[in-house]
């Protein structure tokens, strides 16, 4: 379940990281948010 959370994280990571200049910021932000969006919704999701 941490993974999600970790994945979550490095999401947003990437999103900060794009806007800090770096090259190919609109695809940078588009990646970090799907992953983000993708890891925090795993973690909250129940386990069965």
């Amino acid at each position: 379940m941490w993974q999600h959370w970790l994945n979550g994280i490095l999401g947003l990571w990437v999103i900060v990281m794009a806007l800090m200049g770096l090259q190919n910021m609109t695809t940078i932000v588009v990646t970090g948010a799907i992953i983000s969006v993708v890891g925090f919704w795993g973690a909250l999701q129940k386990s069965t």
